[in-house]
């Protein structure tokens, strides 16, 4: 992308590390890089971008890492960028999207990929004919959250965020049982239908819990009133982790039921993605200095 053209950094502040992208304010469109710094590494975030040729113009952000994070960001954009961070978070883009969650407590980083899944997938015929999207986010927590198309309150169709389920992450469960079972490892085995030995056990189980989870929200669209098997749409650090088991579950349950094959697909960062929307669609304040 040319440093010359206008962009916006996005900022995705999780709760290990922060990711960043970027993306051209004049057509909209998102480079499709992704980077990430650990946040012991953020004081490196001006000479990253200027590596790579990127001279932002504004700064949307979103933060589920906490206040101190925040707050080291607000000061390296500031003082490496000369810019202030705009945050966004759960407030922001209700006209696009029906929040049924309780207010203030739905995390940031959800609703913005929930947001950027919607950016994608709104001219899908699948999705004007109701057919329930499912996002599940493989991080330091794993997050399975659906929207679809239902009838808004003045009876035209709207986008509704159904609700979801949070459990802990592939390696947040590997790492709970190293540090609280006293002879149990760090599993680094592979999912097997049958382990014989502890690695290879608790990854089948970590890997079977996640994707038995999926399944069980995948599985909640066939019993909703409009009886549509969700599409999957995966992200996150953990997926290549749990994607055997649950691709394989995923192909085994549809071909049970006599549906046709839909595999899930990969999203790179679905919340950057939703950044994005959310500073096209509300025209935020930008510096042209």
């Amino acid at each position: 992308m040319s440093p010359e053209r206008p962009t916006a950094l996005l900022i995705d502040a999780g709760n290990t590390r922060a990711k960043f992208g970027w993306f051209d304010l004049i057509d909209g469109a998102r480079e499709s890089r992704t980077e990430a710094l650990d946040y012991d590494q953020i004081d490196g975030l001006g000479s990253r971008l200027e590596a790579l040729g990127v001279r932002p113009r504004r700064v949307l952000a979103t933060n589920v890492a906490g206040p101190v994070i925040g707050h080291k960001l607000e000061a390296v954009c500031q003082q490496q960028l000369g810019l202030p961070v705009q945050w966004l978070d759960g407030n922001h883009g209700r006209d696009l999207l029906h929040n049924r969650y309780r207010t203030g407590q739905l995390g940031a980083d959800r609703w913005m990929g929930l947001i950027g899944l919607l950016h994608r997938v709104h001219e899908w015929p699948d999705w004007t004919r109701g057919v329930p999207m499912l996002l599940a986010t493989f991080g330091t927590a794993t997050t399975l959250d659906t929207i679809a198309l239902r009838d808004g309150e003045n009876g035209s169709p709207q986008a509704h965020f159904l609700g979801g389920l949070i459990l802990p992450g592939p390696v947040l469960m590997a790492r709970s049982l190293a540090d609280h079972t006293a002879h149990l490892p760090f599993a680094e085995g592979t999912p097997t239908d049958y382990p014989v030995d502890t690695h290879n056990a608790i990854s089948s189980g970590i890997a079977a819990a996640q994707a038995g989870a999926l399944l069980r929200q995948w599985r909640n669209g066939l019993r909703s009133a409009t009886a549509q098997a969700a599409l999957v749409f995966v992200s996150g650090g953990g997926w290549p982790l749990v994607r055997p088991e649950v691709e394989h579950g995923l192909a085994r349950a549809q071909a049970d039921l006599g549906l046709p094959l839909r595999a899930a697909r990969h999203l790179d960062n679905p919340v950057l993605d939703g950044l994005a929307r959310l500073a096209l669609e509300h025209g935020m304040p930008r510096r042209d200095g």
